[in-house]
């Protein structure tokens, strides 16, 4: 049908039927149709019903305006993000072009949709030029501050899916190793009271970065991922709510995080 399958945009959501909030982890477990007795929940391991299960996604639409028409014009054109449950924004382009130090400018998102891509959509334009992305991060005002920015590659080499992570933005003085990778940014997070605090990472972080493996003859996707700090598990809290042992069949932190939409780039 001339149409790529895997092409698609990301959002986050949720798939119960009480009404409940059930994105945010301090208000586990309301992602359950029938919450069971809570020790009994807490000592599951099988199915969606036990320890094991999540809470619920956000989806983030970047949308002109708060209208049915705007928020389906920009779910049509994939300029959307996924959450595990933050509120925090992520926004991503992509370009060719860009001006040198646009993310310093006050108005560098208008200029970015001016000379570059949203993500969602395709890259063009190389001519002998190496592509450059932006990437902003901005956490959740209710919630945990952010560890770093990531951007996921994923290309066809020999006809092979390949990927690789690069580290683009982050909270602190870490400095990546020899490989690219980044050391943990660290916890503040007090199991037993299922607490944590805002001592570590960012509120905000933004990233001019140029992929230096970029090939203008190579089929590559590109997409973003944020990492707030550690925080309680769901699992905690409820624990701690009811003076019951904290399950450790699953880990008593996560670390909850956004993805968007990738931007594709061919040949």
């Amino acid at each position: 049908m001339g149409v790529n399958p895997f092409e698609f945009g990301l959002i986050g959501s949720s798939d119960v039927h009480t009404g409940l909030t059930s994105s945010d982890e301090k208000l586990a477990p309301s992602f359950l149709d029938n919450p069971p007795d809570v020790q009994k929940l807490l000592e599951a391991n099988a199915g969606f019903g036990g320890v094991n299960g999540s809470g619920a996604g956000l989806a983030g639409v970047w949308a002109e305006s708060n209208t049915r028409e705007s928020i389906y014009d920009a779910l049509y054109r994939r300029e959307t993000f996924a959450t595990s449950g933050t509120r925090l924004r992520v926004r991503l382009f992509a370009g060719f072009d860009f001006p040198a130090g646009l993310t310093k400018q006050r108005n560098w998102v208008k200029k970015a949709y001016e000379t570059g891509f949203a993500m969602g959509g395709d890259v063009k334009g190389a001519n002998g030029k190496p592509l450059r992305i932006l990437v902003q991060a901005v956490k959740d005002p209710d919630a945990a501050n952010l560890d770093r920015i990531q951007i996921v590659k994923v290309w066809l080499e020999d006809g092979k899916a390949k990927e690789r992570i690069f580290e683009v933005a982050w909270a602190g003085s870490r400095t990546p190793d020899a490989r690219g990778k980044l050391p943990a940014i660290g916890s503040s997070v007090n199991v037993e009271t299922a607490t944590y605090t805002n001592d570590i990472g960012a509120a905000e972080l933004i990233a001019d970065w140029q992929d230096p493996t970029f090939r203008a003859d190579q089929t590559a996707v590109y997409y973003a991922r944020v990492l707030e700090i550690p925080t309680p598990r769901w699992s905690t809290y409820l624990a701690v709510q009811n003076n019951l042992p904290i399950p450790a069949s699953v880990p008593s932190t996560i670390q909850e995080r956004a993805w968007t939409s990738p931007i594709y780039y061919r040949p």
